[in-house]
């Protein structure tokens, strides 16, 4: 694989000594190039392109510099970190949008309740911060929008607190599994590329091609953890829903809600698939670790019970994720192998035995890096000045759930 560097429209590939790019699922990427600073530009660089193997990889703008010298006069390296314009997400506040009564609003907005999908909820906002910089938007985003994809889960009234920023808001909704956010970038009429959005699908499985071995198989891994966290285990999942309603035995409404959602609803109350295999992972996970509750109440509006697809749909997801454990595993390629994946794609990850019995299975790619020197060498590894970092992080939480 071959790389190019080019800030601000001028090709520095030649003087680079290292540099790294690390992409993350429904996060910005991050660009990180070192080089001596006698041959760096005079003033910070605005824009960098990185061009892999002669396709677009990177578009973005500067985040930072650092210059610094070493122990001779001559030896002083300068550092430009860039990041992708879906950086600028988290300072842009969710706006309804011009089919609301009050375009522009963001202390208060209704988005969430007249469209369906994630998808849908989240072109809305980005159109209306696009808007012309005043009271109702803040302008050009860096990027233009492309595919927002239709259907989906009904995920109307989503459980959110006002005001709130469009990055939050994708965070938000990506914990449902139900929105997955693609940046492509692009270099067009001033735009640094294009966002997409689909319905927490994106991703290519490329499980039977892509296969990383830890002491086992073709060893092509030098270095791998697998971290478990315990601690947010729930396997009793309630969820109350406003408003509440005063009875006689309870005039004041302080124990009665207009709907709740528990495993023990009518049969058919939930969509099957999956609330069968949430079921299953519901009952096992009780049997290994023993009943853990947790009672959610949203009655912040008043109208909660109106949305009660959505907050069925939540008690599914987050009942699926937290009946497991949290498990994460961090891999650090041999040297020399290059990125033949993105993130969201399926890939394969096992370690032998010797690290506490091993493990094998299909995971998804939350993040990685590759790093390329002077010499033009492109292999997957940690991001610069990182030397603990991994180069790649992956996941199975959500799988199994669609």
């Amino acid at each position: 694989m071959a790389v190019t560097t080019i800030l601000d429209g001028t090709d520095y590939t030649s003087v680079v000594a290292e540099g790294s790019t690390t992409h993350q699922h429904n996060r910005p990427s991050f660009v990180s190039v070192k080089m001596p600073s006698h041959v760096a530009p005079a003033s910070d660089p605005i824009r960098c392109k990185i061009v892999l193997d002669g396709g677009l990889d990177f578009h973005g703008e500067i985040v930072d510099s650092s210059d610094e010298g070493g122990t001779e006069p001559d030896d002083i390296s300068t550092v430009f970190t860039f990041a992708d314009p879906t950086l600028i997400l988290e300072d842009r506040p969710c706006r309804d949008g011009a089919a609301s009564g009050d375009p522009g609003d963001f202390s208060n907005p209704d988005f969430v309740q007249r469209n369906t999908t994630a998808p849908a909820m989240l072109r809305e906002i980005l159109e209306q911060s696009m808007t012309t910089d005043g009271p109702d938007g803040e302008g050009d985003l860096g990027f233009t929008l492309g595919t927002f994809a239709t259907g989906g889960v009904d995920l109307r009234g989503a459980p959110v607190d006002w005001p709130m920023t469009i990055a939050n808001f994708i965070a938000l909704m990506a914990g449902t599994g139900e929105l997955d956010v693609v940046f492509t970038p692009g270099d067009s009429g001033g735009s640094m590329g294009t966002l997409s959005a689909y319905n927490g699908n994106a991703g290519t499985d490329r499980s039977g091609s892509v296969h990383f071995q830890w002491a086992t198989g073709d060893h092509s891994a030098r270095w791998a953890k697998r971290t478990t966290n315990y601690r947010g285990l729930v396997n009793k999942l309630w969820i109350y829903l406003g408003p509440r309603e005063k009875t006689s035995a309870d005039p004041g409404a302080l124990q009665h809600w207009a709907a709740s959602i528990t495993r023990t609803a009518t049969p058919g109350y939930f969509p099957d698939p999956p609330y069968s295999t949430v079921e299953s992972a519901i009952l096992a996970s009780r049997a290994a670790y023993r009943t853990r509750m947790l009672i959610r109440i949203f009655d912040a509006r008043g109208n909660e019970e109106e949305f009660l697809e959505l907050y069925k749909r939540w008690w599914l997801m987050e009942s699926w994720t937290r009946a497991r454990p949290q498990r994460e595993i961090h891999v650090k390629p041999n040297v020399g192998i290059p990125p033949t994946f993105r993130t969201g794609d399926l890939i394969r990850v096992s370690a032998g035995a010797a690290l506490r019995g091993g493990f094998s299975g299909v995971q998804r790619v939350m993040d990685y890096t590759y790093r390329w020197d002077d010499k033009g060498n492109v292999e997957l590894g940690e991001p610069l000045a990182q030397r603990t970092a991994p180069a790649l992080v992956v996941t199975d939480h959500f799988e199994g759930f669609h």
